[in-house]
């Protein structure tokens, strides 16, 4: 086994530390520990970032995957809300601004039930997925 291609280290400097300095392959940020009200503080949190990698990734293997068909896929925005039931629920959506015929939105939503975080993710936590493309408002 190599070395892995992904680095992300947490320092608390302080035992009464709010948040825990962030260094995820060299990018240095902050982010909140919660204080156990179940109300999520300002800025990054675990969950948000947790969010934000499944958004990242799936925004990213949505315009690959049109650009592979030659389509220009326009704006791509994907919403992750964590849900923090017993156990807790992701709630993804994604918007493609382009037009996409149904056949190939049906191939769409498989690209986007198996990018690489979903793979990671799927097993410990429910991910409810809709996929709107273009002006119809249909989503899967």
């Amino acid at each position: 086994m190599g070395e892995p291609n992904v680095w992300s280290v947490a320092r608390l400097p302080s035992p009464e530390s709010e948040a825990a300095d962030l260094s995820v392959n060299g990018l240095e940020l902050s982010c909140a520990v919660p204080d156990g009200t179940g109300e999520e503080p300002p800025g990054a949190t675990p969950f948000g970032l947790l969010a934000a990698s499944l958004s990242a990734c799936t925004a990213m293997s949505v315009r690959t995957f049109l650009q592979r068909w030659h389509i220009d896929p326009g704006a791509v925005t994907v919403h992750v809300g964590v849900h923090p039931s017993t156990p807790p629920m992701l709630d993804r959506r994604v918007t493609v601004d382009s037009e996409v015929g149904r056949d190939l939105k049906e191939q769409l939503a498989g690209v986007v039930d198996t990018t690489p975080v979903t793979v990671l993710l799927r097993d410990a936590v429910t991910i409810r997925t809709v996929l709107t493309t273009g002006q119809d408002g249909a989503a899967r």
